[in-house]
């Protein structure tokens, strides 16, 4: 088999687990957001370098559900005063510092005591997401961990104790689907986790469909009028889901 083959194979194996094992809880999961937006509450999502990809699959882009919005690093040396060096060094993410971070990122927003948050970490022991999860139940609030539960296992992550419900991106540890004269090539963890938001987003449009016979769906910059469409969904929101 031609090795470009062999990936999409083993790819699909890994979407199918996926799939197989967390059917009910994207199910679940999706009734939770469609709960908190019909409730005027926005879904917050975040994650850092490569778990910022399942962010972007889910936060305000075609075809999407309007009320999710992205925490996001970039935003603080945008707007929140950090240095870029401080990011790039990862100084901002050391144990010490990631308090103050916190306090940063989430001053940015205007987030609310409605919203719930999505939290993605291959590992689950970013200092800066553990950081966020602590704030998000100490204030009562539902939170959605999503992990590679094989890199968790293998490098001591705790992000769990603290969700509500997790989804695993059901890769392995290490993320590494071939071996090429015993060289290690070709990850999966995020392709499988862009699948599975995916599956959230097709999912909460069923919730919508089925409990208020329409859902927020964004339409693409192309479609003419979209502008007026996709303002009309978020402007009650305000800067909330910008």
């Amino acid at each position: 088999m031609e090795i470009k083959k062999k990936y999409v194979e083993i790819l699909k194996q890994q979407i199918e687990k996926a799939y197989d094992i967390q059917h009910e809880k994207i199910v679940e999961i999706s009734n939770m957001f469609g709960q908190c937006m019909s409730n005027f509450g926005v879904v917050q999502l975040f994650g850092i370098d490569h778990d910022e990809e399942f962010v972007n699959e889910l936060n305000y882009r075609a075809g999407g559900i309007a009320p999710f919005h992205a925490l996001k690093i970039k935003d603080l040396t945008l707007r929140g005063g950090v240095k870029v060096a401080d990011v790039e060094s990862g100084r901002i993410y050391l144990p010490e510092n990631v308090a103050k971070t916190a306090d940063a990122l989430m001053g940015l927003y205007e987030l609310d005591d409605r919203d719930m948050y999505v939290l993605v970490s291959t590992k689950g022991n970013d200092p800066l997401v553990l950081e966020l999860a602590k704030r998000v139940k100490a204030n009562n609030q539902k939170l959605v961990a999503v992990v590679n539960k094989a890199s968790y296992d293998a490098c001591g992550g705790t992000l769990l104790d603290y969700a509500d419900i997790w989804l695993d991106m059901c890769s392995p540890e290490p993320d590494v689907a071939l071996d090429l004269a015993g060289v290690k090539v070709g990850q999966t963890s995020s392709t499988v986790a862009n699948v599975i938001a995916q599956m959230l987003t097709a999912e909460t449009y069923r919730y919508f469909i089925e409990k208020e016979g329409k859902a927020p769906v964004l339409f693409s910059a192309n479609i003419k009028g979209a502008d007026v469409h996709n303002n009309a969904l978020t402007d009650p929101y305000g800067r909330r889901v910008r």
